[in-house]
């Protein structure tokens, strides 16, 4: 019998929104919708995403020989260390689908994707799943992205350097003479 592992988060902040149109990326081939989200270490959520990584570590037995892996790699991964201003305090997970996830605001309306945005506060339905890659020979826990709850407005997350970053340093024009 596998156990459950999805998990409804409470309050989270999301970052990298690709929830328009499925793109592919450098490990897989295959284009699909993502996002970041950003946990806060102290909240109940935390909880339920270490529930939901036991349960699918505990469907994952059978993938795996019996056993788990010594180096399984998760999803959840510890936002301290990151050089990320906005990650600290706050665990983050990766999410993908194949499929686009439905968006609803707090009143339960369906929202258009162009709602969100890196830093908005949502809600988040999101499901964990054993994998074996037989090719790397990675074996781990991944997320898959489900369904989205725009809550409130948030502080948006540029994650780029801003034009003053990277033009504070005085230019010498006199090289191009």
């Amino acid at each position: 019998m596998k156990l459950n592992t999805k998990v409804i988060t409470g309050s989270v902040i999301l970052n990298y929104v690709n929830v328009k149109e499925a793109r592919a990326n450098l490990l897989s081939s295959e284009p699909k919708f993502s996002l970041v989200i950003l946990i806060p270490k102290e909240s109940e959520t935390i909880n339920k995403v270490y529930e939901g990584i036991y349960n699918a570590t505990k469907n994952g037995l059978d993938l795996w020989g019996g056993q788990v892996p010594q180096d399984l790699i998760t999803c959840l991964k510890d936002g301290d260390s990151t050089s990320k201003e906005e990650y600290k305090n706050h665990f983050y997970i990766n999410a993908t689908s194949k499929y686009r996830p439905q968006i609803v605001d707090k009143d339960l309306k369906l929202l258009n994707p162009d709602k969100l945005y890196n830093g908005c506060v949502a809600r988040v339905s999101i499901s964990f799943y054993p994998y074996n890659h037989k090719e790397s020979k990675n074996k781990g826990i991944s997320c898959e992205l489900l369904n989205i709850q725009k809550l409130q407005d948030g502080n948006l997350i540029l994650n780029r350097a801003s034009a003053i970053d990277d033009f504070s340093e005085v230019y010498d024009d006199r090289i191009l003479m």
